[in-house]
């Protein structure tokens, strides 16, 4: 793709010379903050140990909530995740499940650990932080 730009001299027009855009630049890639969370998401799911959380109204698990067409917790769900990206920088906060008696610090350090290679490799991104919150054990 060329651009034609009037070139002045004086006070007169002269014709367009043509700009050629640089031969090397392949153009912009825009990754929504959608995708880096499904993609956080994916990984949560991948873990045996870990899966969706229950929703919670007013810190409290919603009793009933199946009943009403929301979701509980499920170690075999995506759990909810968001992503929120500044620049080249991701930021993930996620809510899960832990199966009972898995150790919380293990579990939450390899989805870490899993979310922060998969974002990296897939995207380019980096990511700063990941922050888990834990919210419903699963037996």
């Amino acid at each position: 793709m060329t651009q034609d730009r009037p070139v002045v001299t004086g006070s007169r027009l002269e014709s367009p010379v043509r700009v050629l855009p640089d031969p090397d630049y392949l153009g912009d890639v825009i990754i929504s903050e959608r995708v880096v969370a499904k993609i956080a998401s994916q990984a949560v799911y991948e873990t045996p140990s870990a899966g969706a959380a229950a929703p919670r109204l007013f810190g409290s698990v919603a009793p009933g909530a199946g009943h009403m067409g929301i979701r509980s917790s499920d170690l075999a769900a995506r759990p909810k995740t968001s992503a929120q990206i500044d620049s080249s920088v991701v930021y993930v906060d996620m809510a899960i499940s832990v199966r009972w008696p898995e150790s919380l610090a293990d579990v939450t350090e390899r989805i870490r650990d899993t979310v922060e290679d998969r974002i990296k490799a897939w995207t380019g991104l980096t990511v700063a932080r990941v922050r888990i919150s834990v919210t419903d054990l699963v037996a």
